[in-house]
C-alpha cells in the first residue's frame, strides 16, 4: 500500500489521520491554533462539531472556514502547513497563536502582526536555506492591520520575532541577551516555521499574535493561573477579530501572496 502513496495522496492521508476528518470537508480559508480553548469556541459560535484524533478541527462550510488545532512546536507547525499545502482549493492560513511579549511597548493583550520572525528552530531548514528570511504575506498583513484597526480603534504592533525550539530559555541569561541584542519584539515556538513552509510551499501565510505573558518582567513569566487568566479574558476577542480578517479577505477576493 505505502508504495502507492505520492506525495500528494500522502500529505492528505495524514491530514485525515491527525484531524478524524475527511480531507472533502476542509474548506478553503484555514485558521490554526495550539489551544483547545479556540476549537471549542469556534464550534459554539458556528454550530459545528469537533472532530479529533492527534489534532482537531472544526469545519464551517457556510463561512469557508476551517479551524484546526495542531498542538505545540515547530514539528507540529511544519506537518500541517505541509499537508494543508495540499489541499487544492486552499486560498490562505491565518495563525491565532500566544506569544511572550518582549518589547517594552507590549502589555498582556496587544495584539501582534509579525512582519518576520528570527528562525532559532530546527523545522524550517527542511524548506529553505538558513539565510532565507522567514516573512508572511504582507497582502494578508495589510487587511489585518486594517480590520484592527476598524474594529478596536488602535494598530496592532509589529515587528520581528523570535521562533526557538527552546523551551526553557527565559532561564538562561545568554540568550536573553541575545533576543535583547537583536530588538526582538516577541518571542514564541512556531511562526518562523509557518512562515517558512508556506513560503517554500507557494501558501499565503499570516499570523495574528496575542501577547499572553511578559517574561522578562518581574513576575511576568506565564503560570497556570495566569494562562486561565488569559483564556478567560482575550480569547473570544482574538478568535473574533481572526475571523473577521478571514472575512475580509474573502470579500475582498485579492491575491495575498
Amino acid at each position: 500500500m505505502s508504495s502507492l502513496l505520492r506525495p500528494d495522496n500522502y500529505a492528505r492521508h495524514t491530514l485525515e489521520r491527525y484531524t478524524g476528518s475527511p480531507v472533502t470537508e476542509f474548506c478553503s480559508h484555514i485558521m490554526i491554533c495550539n489551544f483547545h480553548r479556540y476549537i471549542k469556541s469556534f464550534s459554539q459560535r458556528t454550530g459545528n462539531k469537533i472532530m479529533s484524533n492527534n489534532w482537531s478541527v472544526v469545519h464551517d462550510h457556510e463561512a469557508d472556514i476551517t479551524m484546526i488545532n495542531y498542538g505545540v512546536g515547530s514539528p507540529q507547525a511544519g506537518i500541517v502547513m505541509h499537508c494543508l499545502s495540499f489541499l487544492d482549493e486552499l486560498k490562505c492560513v491565518l495563525m491565532l497563536g500566544m506569544c511572550g511579549g518582549i518589547a517594552d511597548t507590549l502589555q498582556i493583550g496587544d495584539l501582534v502582526l509579525p512582519t518576520a520572525s528570527i528562525r532559532d528552530e530546527g523545522t524550517s531548514a527542511h524548506y529553505l536555506p538558513k539565510d532565507v528570511p522567514a516573512l508572511p504575506s504582507f497582502g494578508i498583513n495589510r487587511i489585518a492591520e486594517e480590520v484592527i484597526f476598524r474594529e478596536l480603534d488602535t494598530y496592532p504592533k509589529s515587528g520581528i520575532m523570535h521562533t526557538t525550539d527552546y523551551r526553557m530559555w527565559e532561564f538562561d541569561q545568554e540568550f536573553i541577551e541575545y533576543i535583547l541584542k537583536h530588538r526582538i519584539i516577541a518571542i514564541d515556538m512556531e511562526i518562523a516555521t509557518l512562515f517558512s513552509v508556506g513560503y517554500a510551499l507557494n501558501v499565503p501565510t499570516a499570523a495574528l499574535m496575542l501577547v499572553s505573558d511578559l517574561p522578562l518582567r518581574k513576575g511576568g513569566i506565564k503560570s497556570k493561573d495566569s494562562a486561565k487568566e488569559i483564556f478567560q479574558t482575550l480569547t473570544e476577542q482574538h478568535l473574533d477579530i481572526g475571523i473577521k480578517v478571514v472575512e475580509e479577505l474573502k470579500k475582498r477576493n485579492c491575491p495575498v501572496r
